[in-house]
């Protein structure tokens, strides 16, 4: 006995459509992907006290102290601010954690790095700069805050 498909029933595609609607049920109508976005991510200025927010969260009360050891490099100019690399190292012995901060982004906080005991504290990416403003790395080492900041006018393009 074999089945006969009618109007898409018993095909691959008509499998992929009951699939889907099981899927968009379970969901309770929700999208299963992409429904992730942050709060302000529909552009505009970044909320008051998002970059002070997203610091002391971090910090977790504790003080930061400007070092040598921190060598941030970020272009001063931006020609794209969708794509601005920044590389960061840490000399400092025992380097456990990295931040990486914009200022002026709706989502300040740019990317977090954990290291193992031993590890590097070197990380080289690029970031998308909503506007013109300080970007700041933050490394923890020995239970203490380093960090280094640098200026960075951006030209075009970014978040919003």
């Amino acid at each position: 006995m074999t089945m006969q498909a009618q109007d898409g029933a018993g095909t691959r595609r008509g499998f992929l459509r009951w699939l889907a609607g099981w899927a968009a049920a379970l969901a309770g109508g929700r999208p299963l992907w992409g429904a992730a976005r942050s709060a302000t991510a529909g552009g505009g200025d970044p909320p008051s006290g998002a970059f002070p927010a997203a610091l002391a969260a971090v910090l977790g009360g504790r003080d930061w102290t400007e070092s040598p050891a921190v060598a941030l490099e970020v272009p001063s100019l931006a020609e794209n601010g969708a794509i601005v690399p920044v590389t960061v190292e840490s000399r400092l012995p025992d380097t456990t954690r990295l931040f990486i901060f914009a200022e002026n982004n709706p989502g300040p906080l740019l990317a977090r790095f954990d290291f193992e005991h031993g590890a590097d504290g070197y990380a080289s990416l690029r970031v998308k700069l909503n506007a013109s403003g300080p970007v700041l790395a933050l490394v923890e080492a020995g239970g203490r805050f380093y960090g280094a900041s640098r200026q960075v006018r951006v030209m075009v393009g970014g978040c919003g």
